[in-house]
């Protein structure tokens, strides 16, 4: 949860930046995507440290430091120089928290309910999402745009110290650790398979219309649709309920027809591909729709097929890894963030050469058919330890 709060409360803090110290659209947009840059960079690193390290140290430490830097941001808010350095610094120590918290969980659930597992993680960041909308403006309305940086940055630097008190991790053997260490051979594994790229890529077009989510959609719905702020933080977070119930109802479907079937291959690729192209189907009427409502009912619909596909890449990249569930999660995830970096930049350039709100949703739907297809190149069977023992 407090991973997506700290991504997501810059969403409805961006309007008033706008309005009342007359940021641009394209410098929202790099303030957005300062944090993404951090994030996207480091995070291949940390995951494979925090396989070395384990879960247990990495991912406290990682929720304590951008829960600090969260609450940073609240102090520098209204400078926009200062704030964009110190969202940097928090996409920094966020960059493998969702990696590393795969690779903590991964040893503890067995492997025919591992999409169901990340669909109850991805439900979690999605309520997160859900509840920063109206809490940040209640907070905004109550401390000024500071106040959602500093609520919700103690209530992350609270749940990190309660991760460190209660997450214990399994012991793992001597063998394995070793294994760990060994990491030219496993870094030329991963840049070697077609399967992971192919993942990659999916997710790099899963996470472009994720982002803007949890970027510009409040902005989009006050310029375009005519939300008032008050509208924003009563409906906002519906869409995320809806991304929120197909999380976990996507990886339970997944895992219950790979098992009632046992063609994991199949049902592994056919979700997700389905799910990204319903997503398209709904995202655009709903950026056409006139009436309020229907707009907000049309995003959570198409929220609920975007999120269905989520549960099942992170299970599939648990898979691959195994012993480097982080290393391989948190590769995947880079180049998701890479399309995170892109997105906000790019939507805030398009709306302000061509005076279209619209037109980033069309871009967004075309790359979201792109991944669907690239999801039938995934083999869900390769395993990063095959090729590591053939290469070796």
């Amino acid at each position: 949860m407090s991973n997506y709060t700290d991504k997501t409360l810059m969403s409805v803090v961006a309007p008033h930046l706008m309005s009342d110290l007359n940021v641009s659209k394209i410098a929202m947009g790099w303030i957005f995507s300062a944090f993404a840059i951090t994030y996207t960079l480091l995070q291949p690193l940390l995951a494979y440290l925090s396989d070395i390290f384990g879960a247990r140290r990495s991912v406290g430490l990682m929720v304590l430091w951008y829960g600090v830097f969260t609450i940073l941001s609240g102090v520098t808010a209204l400078n926009i120089g200062q704030l964009a350095w110190m969202r940097a610094a928090t996409g920094a120590g966020e960059a493998a928290s969702m990696p590393a918290a795969t690779g903590g969980v991964s040893p503890w659930v067995p492997t025919g309910k591992r999409a169901l597992s990340q669909g109850l993680m991805h439900a979690a960041t999605r309520l997160g999402a859900a509840i920063t909308v109206p809490l940040s403006v209640a907070s905004i309305i109550a401390f000024g745009i500071s106040g959602p940086f500093w609520v919700f940055g103690i209530a992350t630097v609270a749940i990190g110290l309660a991760w460190l008190i209660v997450y214990r991790t399994p012991s793992i053997s001597h063998t394995q650790k070793n294994q760990l260490i060994h990491g030219k051979r496993l870094w030329s594994a991963v840049l070697k398979s077609r399967s992971m790229w192919a993942l990659c890529i999916a997710d790099f077009c899963y996470f472009y219309t994720l982002t803007i989510y949890l970027t510009w959609l409040p902005t989009f719905l006050i310029k375009d649709h005519h939300f008032t702020m008050l509208k924003v933080g009563i409906y906002g977070f519906l869409p995320f309920i809806g991304g929120m119930m197909g999380s976990v109802l996507g990886g339970a479907m997944c895992d219950h027809l790979c098992a009632r079937t046992g063609n994991k291959k199949l049902w592994r690729r056919l979700i997700p591909s389905v799910g990204m192209i319903c997503s398209v189907l709904l995202l655009l009427p709903a950026v056409y729709a006139q009436s309020q409502f229907v707009t907000i009912l049309l995003f959570s619909c198409s929220f609920f097929f975007l999120d269905a596909t989520i549960s099942i890449f992170w299970a599939i990249a648990m898979d691959m890894g195994g012993s480097y569930a982080s290393t391989s999660a948190g590769w995947m995830n880079t180049w998701a963030n890479v399309g995170g970096i892109i997105s906000p930049i790019a939507f805030g350039a398009l709306v302000q050469w061509s005076g279209s709100w619209t037109l980033p949703f069309i871009v967004a739907s075309g790359l979201m058919v792109i991944g669907a297809g690239f999801v039938w190149l995934i083999d869900t069977e390769m395993r990063l330890s095959d090729l590591i023992e053939v290469a070796h």
